[in-house]
């Protein structure tokens, strides 16, 4: 780093990493070094924060190689692949738009790593729809949130700051948090200091999901506890929920083996209060742009991830082409992660890598592309979690690294 470089304090930074899509960052550019300034949550700070280092080479098995020449490896690779897997998808709009259409010259699978929480999702909504609701709504409209399983924080830092503002445009003041399995961390409770926060522990949230939707629609549930929560317990909590104004029910689908079943169980629940009430279900997820790139997919080949694209056909199948078990019938690994150094999962076949330039890997790839990261090297646009709001990213120092997309393009249109 130059002695003398200015330091320059950037507001208003959007951060594209965890989903939330949280817009009121600042951070300090000194040079090339980033960090992060002021309350933020210690993810973004982490993933934020840069040093004026020289940039890691493109490689080959490990050893350093020029740009052109990766390049070049890679699209002969993938020329001879018979099953390729185009995997992680840890990019922005542009990114993704790319790798669809290198799916498309070269064939593959394309999944998310983040996937398997928006699946759970998915075959709820598949067997019963829901009645979802937004970021916006949560914040302003909700006056009883229950949430369901663990303490949602642990993922997303900033969530009940954005979720439970202390001056919500049309919510009352006696806003209502329960806390239904897992108990809320310090983080959580200093952010809903201003609300009524109360702790149900289960082990069975999806017994209690139950037992709630048939007291909601004043029936009886046979039984004296359900998840070890006293029938008197849980029927407290139905009559706030259907007291409310506007109850939300979130859940991170993606954190447990059930998850299909909360997120169905949920909706079951939220169904039960709209015959009386308002209520919608908001699920959590959305890290790395998963909802932006699933909504690009849909948009482009009429299929959402987990779908196998061979020469003019496509074809989706929700388990057959997730990645663990798409990885059984490939020989090449894409892997893509521009948000964060998540390194690729065991693999044997040939392993190409756009990467960010800090991942550690097991096995060093057939082909290294480091690549810049979307709202750090260089502007992008992601979508928040909740699928209505698409978010620009700015850069905040120059690239020396090519972005997602341009490394793509380079390979597919050689």
């Amino acid at each position: 780093m130059m002695a003398d470089a200015a330091i320059e304090t950037i507001r208003d930074v959007v951060c594209g990493f965890c989903g939330l899509g949280c817009d009121d960052l600042s951070v300090e550019v000194e040079g090339r070094e980033i960090r992060a300034k002021g309350t933020v949550c210690p993810e973004a700070a982490r993933l934020l924060r840069r040093l004026d280092v020289a940039d890691r080479p493109a490689s080959l098995g490990g050893t350093a190689a020029g740009l052109d020449e990766a390049v070049e490896a890679a699209r002969t690779i993938l020329s001879t692949a018979r099953a390729p897997l185009i995997g992680g998808l840890g990019t922005d709009m542009a990114g993704a738009g790319a790798l669809v259409d290198l799916a498309i010259r070269f064939g593959g699978v394309l999944d998310h790593y983040a996937s398997e929480g928006l699946f759970r999702n998915y075959a709820a909504a598949q067997r019963t729809g829901w009645l979802s609701t937004t970021l916006a709504e949560v914040r302003n409209r909700c006056d009883v949130l229950l949430v369901v399983g663990e303490d949602p924080t642990v993922n997303w830092g900033r969530l009940f700051e954005r979720f439970f503002p202390e001056t919500p445009l049309f919510a009352g003041k006696d806003r209502k948090v329960v806390f239904l399995g897992g108990a809320p961390g310090e983080k959580a409770k200093g952010q809903l200091g201003h609300a009524e926060v109360s702790h149900i522990p289960t082990g069975d949230p999806v017994a209690v999901l139950e037992a709630l939707s048939v007291l909601v629609e004043g029936r009886t549930p046979p039984g004296s506890s359900f998840g070890g929560v006293p029938v008197a317990e849980v029927a407290g909590l139905a009559e706030a929920l259907r007291a409310a104004h506007y109850a939300v029910v979130t859940w991170n689908a993606g954190a447990s083996t059930d998850g299909d079943l909360i997120a169905e169980r949920s909706t079951a629940l939220v169904d039960a209060l709209n015959v009386t009430t308002r209520a919608g279900v908001f699920p959590l997820g959305g890290r790395d742009n998963i909802i932006g790139v699933n909504q690009l997919m849909l948009w482009r080949i009429g299929y959402p991830l987990r779908t196998a694209i061979r020469g003019q056909q496509s074809a989706h199948d929700g388990t057959l082409y997730a990645t663990d078990a798409a990885l059984a019938d490939a020989d090449v690994l894409v892997w893509v992660s521009a948000f964060r150094p998540e390194p690729p999962p065991a693999f044997t076949g040939k392993i190409i890598a756009l990467a960010h330039p800090e991942t550690v890997f097991d096995k060093e790839p057939d082909v290294l592309i480091p690549v810049g990261t979307p709202g750090v090297d260089h502007a992008g646009t992601v979508f928040r979690m909740d699928s209505i709001v698409s978010l620009p990213l700015g850069a905040l120092r120059v690239a020396t690294l090519p972005s997602v997309a341009e490394a793509v393009r380079r390979i597919a249109e050689g």
